[in-house]
């Protein structure tokens, strides 16, 4: 699975978080943070630019993991665990953490790929903020807030976020009906507009993020009456 987030590495080992990093980029992920040491880690969680994070659950300096397991959950940034120990006790410590998955050392790209999504889709503050769609055989992750626009073309939507345009094989109708609906608004039969990115808005048309959008007659009245203009 891709996910269109920003993923924070923390692992003390060079060569395993270059290993790690390649993996991430090798399955289309935007380019992840690195961070080698806890000070480091703990820098990037504190940024606010992280959506997701892989920790290492035994650092340098022992358990720290579990240190920066905390600063995520503070954070409302979901996570897992990667670790070379697999017995009850060490699990039991960082399961009260509440991590998304654990993944043991020595570990394939898929059973990375299964952390990660595994981590993402059961994570309780982002369930409500992120939405799947298809792409080809892969799924892909959408935070909602990203989305500026979508336009219905044929069979298929485009979907315009803040960093890319997707296309996927969906009726606009059945997209719509993911997306919350008091951010998201429908105002013509091939366009629906997320309103955090509404610039400003005629009788006709409304402007996202620098594109004029029509507002047909149809839907024109519920528009209206919904950004309470």
């Amino acid at each position: 699975m891709r996910y269109d987030l920003s993923i924070l590495i923390v692992e003390d080992e060079s060569l395993i978080a270059e290993m790690i990093r390649v993996m991430i980029m090798d399955m289309n992920y935007p380019r992840p943070k690195v961070a080698l040491t806890k000070e480091a880690a703990i820098g990037f969680l504190e940024s606010g630019k992280v959506d997701f994070a892989i920790l290492d659950l035994n650092l340098r300096e022992g358990m720290e993991g579990i240190v920066l397991a905390e600063i995520a959950n503070q954070k409302g940034i979901p996570f897992m665990f990667l670790t070379s120990y697999s017995d009850q006790k060490t699990l039991q410590q960082a399961k009260e953490t509440k991590p998304g998955a654990y993944v043991i050392k020595p570990f394939s790209e898929e059973e990375l790929m299964a952390g990660i999504e595994m981590s993402i889709m059961h994570s309780k503050d982002n369930k409500d903020e992120v939405v799947s769609i298809k792409d080809g055989h892969r799924s892909i992750l959408i935070k909602m807030d990203d989305i500026q626009l979508i336009k219905a073309e044929n069979i298929y939507i485009e979907i315009f976020t803040v960093n890319k345009k997707y296309l996927t094989r969906m009726s606009l109708t059945s997209f719509l009906e993911q997306l919350p609906s008091k951010y998201f608004i429908r105002v013509h039969r091939s366009f629906a507009v997320n309103r955090k990115h509404i610039e400003s808005i005629t009788k006709s048309s409304i402007i996202v993020s620098g594109q004029r959008i029509p507002v047909s007659r149809s839907y024109r009245d519920e528009v209206h009456l919904r950004l309470n203009t």
